[in-house]
This record gives structure tokens, sequence and C-alpha cells, in this order.
């Protein structure tokens, strides 16, 4: 009888384990890919997505060092290219599925002092009153980078040496002269998010501003506790944002939620959250 009990539970632990989609997925899409996965749940009866959101770079590391996921969705196209170079990708899975957007958010309290975003723009980083920064580290984020970028193009950061990302073992400081951003004077400082959403709630409890994904700047709580500067596309690093299937794991259920990102309703939730979807362009 127990074994037959035991025989039984191991069969309905295996039939859970088939029937659910295992997803590790970058911090930007907390709130997009949370909203088309319960909709996808409720046109497949009985699948289950389950969500890990993080940085893309550490969610790389993880499933290099053999994290059991099915599915890779990265802010970038960079973290997955080097899984499928390294056979950790099912052959032909490598997709675009959004165009990210970077935006500089600050709180009320700051346009209340005539620190208004939408109206200063970058300059607004300028001013003696921003005294930090919340931003993605660059070392695995791919936003991070994006900020870093932001803040060349717009004269606010002068490199000394060559960047290299992987190596970004010292934070900005080892590589940008930060005293050139207030044109000679003390740089403000950089407050360093894990991942992105980290970077958005250190912009909302403790920095004021930050550079943030516009899709979790179009969340509830941000957009009722401040307002954002949309940065144009050519301003920062392209954020071309790819999904994977991880080798071995292109079950039927896997390669149906595969599918489904590209159908028109997981699009139009994109959409919502400010994602630009592949070939789109942004409103002038």
């Amino acid at each position: 009888m127990i074994r037959w009990l035991c025989l039984g539970l191991w069969l309905l632990g295996l039939g859970l384990a088939q029937n659910t989609v295992r997803v590790v997925a970058a911090a930007d899409l907390q709130y997009a890919l949370t909203e088309i996965a319960q909709r996808f749940e409720l046109r497949n009866s009985g699948l289950r997505v389950e969500l890990t959101f993080g940085s893309s770079g550490k969610l790389y590391t993880q499933l290099m060092q053999g994290l059991p996921a099915d599915m890779f969705f990265s802010a970038d196209e960079a973290f997955p290219m080097q899984l499928q170079q390294a056979g950790r990708v099912e052959p032909g899975t490598l997709r675009l599925y959004a165009v990210g957007r970077l935006v500089i958010w600050a709180s009320n309290a700051l346009v209340q002092q005539g620190l208004d975003p939408r109206r200063l723009g970058p300059r607004i980083l300028l001013d003696p009153r921003i005294t930090q920064l919340a931003i993605a580290n660059p070392m695995h984020a791919p936003y991070g980078r994006a900020g870093v970028t932001l803040l060349e193009h717009f004269g606010l950061l002068r490199s000394t040496r060559p960047v290299r990302w992987e190596e970004m073992t010292g934070g900005i400081a080892a590589y940008y002269d930060l005293g050139f951003l207030r044109r000679g004077k003390a740089g403000f400082e950089f407050v360093y998010g894990e991942n992105i959403s980290q970077t958005a709630q250190l912009a909302l409890t403790s920095t004021n501003i930050g550079l943030v994904a516009l899709s979790l700047a179009k969340s509830e709580a941000m957009e009722r506790a401040g307002v954002y500067w949309l940065a144009p596309l050519s301003s920062h690093l392209r954020l071309n944002q790819t999904y994977v299937i991880l080798r071995g794991q292109n079950r039927p259920e896997v390669q149906r939620f595969y599918e489904y990102m590209g159908t028109a309703e997981a699009h139009q939730v994109l959409r919502k959250y400010g994602f630009l979807l592949p070939g789109e362009k942004p409103a002038p």
C-alpha cells in the first residue's frame, strides 16, 4: 500500500512538473510578463507558468551553473546569444520579443521643487539639489548599461578608459570621471540596484530620482509617486530584448507559451507597459 501511495505521489508530482513552464526573466518584465502568464493560464487550463525575476546577467550566470528553467527572457540580446554559443539553447528559438525603453523618473517631491524631468530632461541631473541617482548595476543589468550610455550621450559622463562591462567590478567610478558630471564639482552619488526593479524601488523610497525602465515607471505605484522623461532610443544602448527555450526543455507546454508570446494578446500587454514590438517605431 505504501509503495503504491509513493508511486502515486511521484506520478502526481511528475504530472505537475510537466504542466509547469519555468521561466526566468529580466526584472523589467515584472508586471508585463506576470499579466501575460495569467492570460496564458486562463486560455490553457491545467498549465501553469512559474516566474522568477532578476537581472539578466545574474540569471545568465545561474543558468550557466545549472539553474533549472525552461525559458529565459533577457533585457538584451547579448546574454541569450552567449547561452546559445555555449550550447545551452534549443536551436532556432532565440527570438526578439520587444525593445525596452529607458526613462528618468523623479518623485513628486522633486517636481514640487521645480525639478520636473518632463521639462528639464537630462538637464535635471545638473541641478545641485540632486545628490543621488538610482541606477541598475551595469555589470550585469542591461538597463544599467543603457543608463550609463544615456549619461555619456548627453555629456554628463566622460570615460577615462575603455569600458568592459563584464569586468566592471569597480562600478562606474572605475571607468568614468564623476567630477565631470558637475563641471568640476563633486559628482552625485550613484546608488546601485541589483536589477532594474530594485533600482525603481530605490528611486521610490530613497533617492527620489532614477534611471528606470518605462515598463516599471508605468506601474501604479510609480505613476502615483512621480513623473518621468522618456529617453529617445538614439540616446542610449538599444535594449533589444530576446527570449529562448533552454536546451532539452522544448516540451509541448513550453512551446505553447513560447508561441503565445507572438500573439496579438501578448503584444497588447507589452504595449500597455511601454515596450516597442519588433519592427515598430516610437511615436513622434
